[in-house]
C-alpha cells in the first residue's frame, strides 16, 4: 500500500496479514520521517548557499487548509465525483452519499527522485495547514528558488523540509537528517512544477534530472506512483492510486499499513482501492465504491 512520507522504505514496519491492515492518521503520516538511501553525487555547479537569514515564523508560517473539498454529482443516491492523480491522469469515482467521501477532502502525494540516483526516492506530500503545519512555530530557514522555502525539522529524527508553493497547494518534500546536499536541494527547487485544474486538482510534472514515479512504480515493493488521499485522522483513510495489472496481492502501501486499524483493498479499472478506519465503513467502501478510468 503507498508510503507515507516516505523516503521510503528502510523504516518501513513488518506486514500484517495481507488484506486486513492498520494504518497512521493523515495529520500522523505528514509527521512520519523520510526515509531513504542517498548516493551521495553532489552536482558542482549550483554555488554554495548564503548564510540563512532568520525569519520570524509567524510572519511566513501562514496556515492554509491544504486539501480539496471535490463537488460531487448526484445520481439517485449516490455521488459522483470526476478526480484527477497528481500525474494528470483522471477517473471517476461513484459511491453510495451516505459515505460522503468529497466531505472527507482529498490530498495528492507523489514520490520521485533524482536521475542516477538510485536510492533517494522522496515522497512529496501536502501537510495539513499548509507552512504553519510545517512550521511548527519556528521560523524559515532561507528561501531556495521561486516558490521554494526551506524549514526546520519536523521530528529530531528528520532533516529539513522542502516547501513548494503552487497557489493554493503548499507542498513538502522531508529530507533524512544529514541527508540531501544544498546543490540536490538546488534541483528539486528548480525543476518540480505544478499547476491546478479547473475543479482544483493539483498535477506536479518535473524536468531532468527530477524523475516523479509513474503509475504502478515501485520501491522495494513499495508503491511509489501518484495517489489521492481521502479523509485521515480520526476518519476513513481512502487512496485511490492507478496501478497498471492492478493485483492487490502484490500491492504494499505504508500509509495504509501504519495507522493499523482495520483495512481492505480492492482493484477496480487499474486503480487500486484501499481504506483504513472503522470496520463498518471501510467494508462498505471498498465494497461500494465504483472506479472507472477517464484519462
Amino acid at each position: 500500500m503507498a508510503g507515507g512520507p516516505y523516503d521510503i522504505i528502510e523504516a518501513r514496519s513488518p506486514r500484517g496479514p495481507r488484506r486486513w491492515i492498520g494504518v497512521a492518521v493523515l495529520a500522523a503520516l505528514v509527521l512520519v520521517p523520510v526515509v531513504s538511501l542517498l548516493s551521495g553525487r553532489e552536482p558542482g555547479s549550483v554555488p554554495q548557499p548564503p548564510p540563512p537569514v532568520p525569519t520570524r515564523a509567524e510572519v511566513v508560517a501562514k496556515d492554509a487548509p491544504n486539501v480539496l473539498y471535490p463537488r460531487p454529482r448526484h445520481r439517485g443516491g449516490r455521488e459522483i465525483l470526476n478526480v484527477v492523480f497528481p500525474d494528470g491522469s483522471a477517473a471517476e469515482v461513484g459511491y453510495p452519499a451516505e459515505l460522503g467521501l468529497a466531505r472527507l477532502g482529498v490530498r495528492p502525494a507523489m514520490t520521485g527522485r533524482l536521475d542516477g540516483e538510485v536510492g533517494t526516492y522522496r515522497q512529496l506530500t501536502v501537510p495539513p495547514g499548509g507552512p504553519a503545519g510545517v512550521a511548527m512555530g519556528r521560523p524559515m530557514i532561507r528561501k531556495l528558488a521561486g516558490q521554494v522555502t526551506l524549514w526546520h525539522p519536523m521530528s529530531p529524527a528528520e532533516g529539513e523540509v522542502l516547501l513548494f508553493a503552487f497557489d493554493p497547494w503548499f507542498v513538502a518534500l522531508r529530507d533524512l537528517k544529514g541527508g540531501m546536499s544544498f546543490e540536490q536541494r538546488m534541483l528539486w527547487a528548480r525543476n518540480l512544477r505544478g499547476r491546478v485544474t479547473r475543479d482544483g486538482y493539483l498535477v506536479l510534472d518535473a524536468r531532468a534530472p527530477v524523475r516523479l514515479a509513474g503509475p504502478g512504480e515501485t520501491f522495494r515493493g513499495e508503491q511509489v506512483g501518484p495517489q489521492l488521499w481521502f479523509g485521515g485522522a480520526r476518519e476513513t483513510l481512502l487512496v485511490l492510486a492507478p496501478v497498471p495489472g492492478c493485483d492487490v496481492a502484490a500491492i504494499e502501501l505504508s500509509v495504509i499499513e501504519q495507522r493499523r486499524r482495520f483495512s481492505a483493498e480492492t482493484c477496480q479499472d487499474g486503480v487500486y482501492v484501499a481504506a483504513s478506519g472503522e470496520r463498518g465503513q471501510v467494508e462498505r467502501a471498498v465494497a461500494e465504491i465504483v472506479v472507472r478510468r477517464t484519462a
